[in-house]
């Protein structure tokens, strides 16, 4: 996946996938709007979907980035947002 390009719905279905594979379980069982804590992500599958957003996105996770987003579809929208920002442009200025 580019991410410059990725859509909201592509993240989306990137997040479901990764974490339905570490959890072992179909992406169709994935609750998109459930707290990612209560579906049965531990914090090492968190430090892992943080790592893999950072190399995927190409975006920087911050200590407090699930606690501020905790459900699939507010990562995919928090990711798809710094994707899309000027700051992620190339020569874009940073925040």
């Amino acid at each position: 996946m580019e991410a410059r390009t990725a859509t909201l719905t592509e993240i989306r279905d990137w997040l479901t996938d990764f974490l339905a594979a570490k959890l072992e379980r179909s992406p169709e069982e994935m609750d998109s709007t459930e707290n990612l804590m209560h579906s049965g992500v531990d914090s090492l599958t968190m430090v892992a979907l943080g790592l893999s957003i950072e190399e995927t996105f190409g975006f920087e996770i911050e200590p407090d980035f699930f606690s501020r987003f905790s459900t699939i579809d507010e990562v995919a929208k928090a990711a798809h947002d710094r994707v899309h920002s000027p700051a992620q442009e190339p020569g874009g200025d940073a925040v």
